[in-house]
């Protein structure tokens, strides 16, 4: 067979087409470190390649809910601390002014300390982070507790000491507020039923609703005219009575502390609620950093090069491509036009 000049430089161009082809696509490997820049490159891997990503992706969704309700917490544990504090101080004023060598110009100065504490707790159970509310449920926006004219504490406009369960109603409202909830997804896998309610079981809840801190209703004791609060915030305000009044009574001071003893336990409670939650929080991020870095390890074998081999693979293609051209000099003729200045 008689091979032509036309022949010899077709197949010569095919071939240097081909090399610098394959040259780009070293190129393209060396620069990004990925094996395939399309999907028609290698369609298995791509595939595989796209579930890491998702797989990814989600996992990042996961891990900046876990990030955003761990600082959430966070924030009441702080704040929730601060009560206790203030809670603590509050015990210590009252068994000072309880004392019987205390004379009533010492009751009153009291009584004003505990006042402003009250102010302290007040303040603190509007604490914020950014702009949301910490103790308010899902009431994020206003804030949760405030104080009527008669400075009784309202939480999301109600009085909490008329929460109790002495009605149906009474009841229902109650425990709604209590389990009032800002749910994240942690991966979980939330479902949801016909009805389009979310399965709780299927979602985190991050909230710390401010009356499970302070307590709610009232109480009937002996000696003391009316219903007593079992709210420490205002417990606080009746003891200051006391304290300030020309009849004062060590009697029922002493029923008013215990009650207020008693409403202080509810702070301990949330504290004990905010570290399970963070802990399970925690414990939710470790496993999802492990799984992180699992994929990240799947993706590099799936998509990412061998960084040495393709290098090398890169400078003798490129090596070749020069040769070939070099080569081109000999194969291809000369033609008049290439001396004409």
């Amino acid at each position: 067979m008689r091979i032509t000049y036309k022949m010899m430089t077709t197949k010569y161009t095919t071939n240097l087409n081909n090399m610098s082809t394959e040259l780009d696509r070293l190129n393209t490997q060396v620069a990004s470190g990925r094996k395939f820049a399309k999907t028609s490159e290698d369609t298995s891997s791509a595939i595989k390649a796209y579930q890491i990503r998702r797989d990814l992706a989600k996992l990042d969704g996961y891990q900046n809910n876990i990030a955003h309700a761990s600082d959430y917490l966070t924030n009441s544990e702080t704040n929730l601390g601060d009560i206790t504090e203030t809670l603590a101080d509050a015990t210590d004023k009252i068994l000072q002014g309880k004392n019987d060598t205390q004379n009533p110009d010492t009751r009153k100065i009291i009584a004003n300390e505990l006042r402003v504490m009250q102010k302290q707790m007040l303040d603190t159970l509007n604490s914020k982070v950014g702009d949301s509310y910490i103790f308010g449920g899902s009431n994020t926006v206003e804030k949760p507790f405030t104080v009527d004219e008669d400075g009784k504490l309202l939480y999301n406009k109600i009085d909490v000491d008329s929460l109790d369960d002495s009605t149906q109603a009474l009841k229902d409202t109650l425990n709604n507020l209590k389990a009032d909830s800002l749910y994240v997804d942690i991966g979980l896998g939330v479902s949801v039923d016909s009805a389009g309610t979310v399965n709780p079981n299927t979602i985190f809840n991050y909230s710390i609703p401010g009356i499970n801190i302070v307590g709610n209703g009232t109480t009937t004791i002996d000696g003391i005219a009316g219903n007593v609060s079992n709210n420490a915030y205002n417990l606080l305000g009746k003891i200051a009575e006391q304290f300030e009044s020309a009849n004062y009574s060590s009697d029922i001071t002493d029923k008013l502390f215990g009650k207020f003893q008693s409403a202080t336990s509810q702070a301990s409670k949330a504290t004990t609620e905010i570290g399970a939650k963070a802990n399970y929080l925690e414990f939710m991020k470790e496993r999802y950093d492990s799984q992180e870095l699992n994929l990240q390890t799947r993706q590099t074998e799936v998509e990412g090069i061998d960084a040495a081999y393709t290098y090398i693979s890169f400078q003798t293609q490129k090596v070749a491509y020069q040769a070939a051209l070099q080569m081109g000099n000999s194969i291809i003729q000369s033609s008049v036009f290439d001396y004409m200045s």
